[in-house]
């Protein structure tokens, strides 16, 4: 049977990449969105497809320090949607936290899932912690394509 850890990976590798259960992939939805789009502010109220990715990678950067054992780390308030305009760049960083975050959940022991996260303001698991970064990133992905489609990409 494979371990939990091995399923969770396959899980953020799928939804991440292609094939993901719940409609296109992270990659396949940003592979269509141009630097003027990742740019566009729908409306004043909005973030913009840049900052949603930034602040994707932000998140994922608190889960691989978490995972190594900095249960410290926090998300400041200029990372968390960072007013960024080098949309390759942004795109390359969210690329690079997936590979690291995948080596971390690989380093992380599977009999540790079940832990309570140390430090964390509420109670919960590294299973749901990693469970959660998956749905971060399709949530995230879901807002990114209707921002997309209200900025005229074709998705």
């Amino acid at each position: 049977m494979e371990s939990e850890i091995k399923r969770i990976i396959a899980l953020l590798h799928q939804t991440f990449t292609k094939d993901a259960w719940h409609g296109p992939s992270v990659q396949e939805t940003l592979s269509k969105v141009t630097s003027a789009h990742a740019l566009t502010r729908v409306s004043a109220n909005t973030h913009s497809i840049i900052e949603l990715v930034a602040h994707m990678r932000a998140w994922r950067v608190a889960v691989i320090q978490w995972l190594s054992g900095n249960t410290s780390y926090t998300v400041t308030e200029a990372q968390n949607f960072p007013n960024s305009t080098d949309w390759p760049a942004a795109v390359a960083a969210l690329h690079q936290s997936q590979e690291e975050l995948l080596d971390a959940i690989a380093a992380f022991p599977e009999g540790r899932l079940n832990d309570l996260v140390p430090g964390s303001p509420e109670p919960y698991t590294w299973y749901i912690l990693l469970h959660g970064i998956i749905n971060h990133d399709s949530y995230h992905t879901g807002q990114i394509s209707l921002l997309a489609k209200a900025a005229a990409v074709t998705l």
